[in-house]
């Protein structure tokens, strides 16, 4: 995934390549989901220039220069159907605590995170 502008220079908001596999296992009472997320790098050469002046909002690779490293997340979740109206969900994402940070979002994750809800249907 890349893209220039009239320059030649790499343009601002072509994405890494980015990708999700999932395992899903379901039955009449559960279904269980194993994935991953996968986000690729972007390296220093193909930021946009706009991109390079924010330098805090990225890794610095072995010359100082900013990039946006590569990452990926494995999660697990679950449902328990209860009965036709209720559900209960489960959940753990991030489950090797990676720290990463989605491209040019300047937010890094939270770490591994543990998610729980019933939902209601009447």
């Amino acid at each position: 995934t890349q893209g220039e502008d009239g320059n030649g220079d790499p343009l601002r908001h072509v994405t890494p390549l980015m990708s999700a596999v999932h395992f899903i296992y379901q039955s009449n009472v559960f279904k269980v989901d194993l994935n991953g997320v996968y986000n690729g790098s972007i390296d220093y050469a193909n930021l946009a220039p706009s991109e390079r002046d924010k330098a805090y909002l990225y890794a610095k690779d072995e010359d100082g220069n900013p990039y946006s490293p590569q990452w990926y997340t494995i999660n697990l979740q679950g449902s328990w159907f209860i009965s036709r109206a209720i559900r209960f969900d489960l959940g753990i994402e991030n489950l090797l605590n990676a720290r990463y940070r989605t491209y040019s979002s300047g937010i890094a994750a939270a770490g591994i995170n543990f998610k729980a809800s019933v939902i209601a249907h009447f």
